[in-house]
């Protein structure tokens, strides 16, 4: 199998891109259409929201704004070490991915207050005509009302720590619902303690 990327996108440890471009004999090729990209990444699972809260640099609520821009985003290469050939062109061709503005509302964790804006960033996008994907990636929707639990960075975007586990859309009642898939509950109340510890 070949190697893969090691990248920060919400704690991914390992990231593997597919295109159409690939040969079919490639050693790790999906293709699903002309001109789609599919991503895989591997992230940390976690088994409580207390983990979750733990884990995160920043808990917040707040509103997805409609307004989002697709970048592709080139990693540094690590410093002193040289990368195998196939994972440094993958590492210089970057990743395609997905900025949201989230205005805070509530913050139960992390340096930004309420008021403040929240650069989201999550694998996938169009660019150039082509579709990027992410395999078991649950976009952010427009004017979506959500908690979600961040890895923060100083040189880009922040990024949900588990695209299913990370992100709570709140319903009318304030009540935070978790997405198909994910098992682990919680509350406003849960967090507040949480942030009160």
């Amino acid at each position: 199998m070949r190697l893969q990327l090691l990248v920060r996108a919400a704690g991914a440890l390992m990231l593997a891109a597919s295109a159409a471009a690939c040969s079919a004999a490639g050693d790790h090729t999906d293709t699903y259409g002309p001109q789609n990209v599919l991503y895989r990444a591997d992230y940390p699972s976690y088994t409580t929201a207390d983990q979750l809260f733990e884990r995160a640099s920043v808990v917040v609520q707040g509103r997805v704004e409609s307004a989002k821009k697709v970048v592709r985003l080139v990693q540094a290469a690590p410093q002193g070490r040289a990368l195998p050939a196939a994972v440094d062109a993958e590492r210089r061709e970057g990743m395609v991915v997905t900025v949201r503005t989230v205005t805070v509302s509530r913050v139960f964790k992390g340096d930004v207050k309420p008021g403040d804006v929240v650069q989201v960033k999550q694998l996938g996008g169009k660019l150039d005509g082509v579709t990027y994907s992410e395999e078991h990636g649950v976009p952010l929707l427009d004017n979506g009302q959500y908690t979600l639990f961040l890895e923060t960075y100083s040189d880009q975007p922040a990024s949900l720590l588990n695209p299913v586990q990370a992100q709570y859309p709140v319903d009318a009642g304030n009540g935070l619902l978790s997405l198909p898939g994910n098992e682990i509950t919680t509350s406003v109340t849960q967090l507040a303690r949480l942030a009160h510890k």
